[in-house]
């Protein structure tokens, strides 16, 4: 019964975020209700399903069959470099607004942006992948699933509602970056510009990952190493 709620409600979070999310149903919303008191359903409906989600999984970890279990050197080792490089996403996101709250100058991609334009969804979603390798557990992989799939798919919904709000600029700015990391990058569409990276911040998200490394164990339970 735990499991079924596990992946009930990890479901539900799902499904409610990016329906309520798509365009058509977000503006009609938006129209009855009003921005903000859409906003505060939207957080309120998050709340409801991720909340149980959440509390259910702590304390029913590793809950059900086991659907893969990689060797451990190399999972650790790539679960490490993912956790450690969606940190260095966030973190950066600190030095350069997002699409989202911001819109940077005219057709113009900044430090992580130039990475990718959700570093937030992306950071979320590499921390989330990375406890899938170490996790296989039907309820692991429920609950940790439900960010990987909302990290990823979210952006591609706020994009188009940002591109019908902010026009050609954002329409521009689109195509010289991506969502996912390094694409733009490798279609040489954009190109690293490491002066415009936060060396600071990049400190601070290695700093919290060494911490959280080594504490992980205590507060979080698992043996990292």
């Amino acid at each position: 019964m735990t499991l079924t709620l596990i992946v009930l409600f990890s479901t539900l979070f799902v499904v409610t975020h990016l329906v309520l999310s798509h365009g058509s149903i977000r503006e009609g919303l938006v129209k009855k209700i009003g921005q903000w008191p859409f906003r505060g359903l939207y957080s309120l409906i998050s709340f409801l399903t991720l909340g149980p989600a959440a509390v259910l999984w702590w304390q029913n970890r590793h809950l059900g069959p086991v659907l893969w279990e990689m060797p451990f050197w190399p999972e650790r080792i790539i679960a490490g470099l993912l956790v450690l490089f969606g940190f260095f996403l966030f973190f950066q996101l600190l030095a350069t607004p997002s699409p989202a709250s911001m819109m940077p100058a005219k057709n113009e991609a900044r430090g992580v942006l130039r990475i990718t334009r959700h570093p937030m969804n992306m950071g979320i979603s590499l921390w989330a992948l990375a406890h899938l390798l170490a996790n296989g557990a039907v309820g692991d992989v429920a609950f940790f699933g439900s960010f990987v799939v909302v990290g990823i798919l979210g952006p591609y919904h706020m994009d188009a509602r940002l591109k019908k709000t902010r026009g050609e600029d954002f329409i521009e700015f689109c195509k010289q970056t991506s969502v996912m990391p390094f694409s733009a990058i490798l279609g040489r569409r954009n190109r690293l510009v490491f002066d415009e990276l936060s060396f600071p911040l990049t400190l601070i998200a290695v700093a919290v990952f060494a911490v959280l490394t080594i504490f992980h164990s205590r507060f979080f339970g698992g043996e990292l190493f």
